[in-house]
């Protein structure tokens, strides 16, 4: 998912947006903003908050897929011990 987003977002070629590609403006060619609208139409979709810190280390779709992939397989803060029976 990540790689598509990325792809409608900066309207570069799917392919151009693999897990190797930089998602920085100047190796796309977009505009500086781009990668925070990935971020955040990621955010919108996955029900997840990337912070700050991550979403600055995020260097290429691969570094994406992983910063993603790993807040929507982390148990969300609000679950409580009623929400998991125990």
């Amino acid at each position: 998912m990540p790689a598509d987003v990325v792809a409608r977002t900066t309207g570069r070629p799917r392919e151009a947006c693999e897990p190797g590609a930089a998602v920085r403006e100047r190796d796309l060619g977009v505009d500086s903003l781009a990668p925070l609208e990935v971020v955040e139409t990621l955010q919108g979709r996955l029900g997840i908050t990337v912070p700050d810190e991550v979403t600055a280390r995020i260097r290429t779709v691969a570094d994406l897929q992983d910063a993603v992939g790993s807040l929507v397989a982390a148990p969300s803060p609000s679950t409580t011990s009623e929400d998991t029976g125990s």
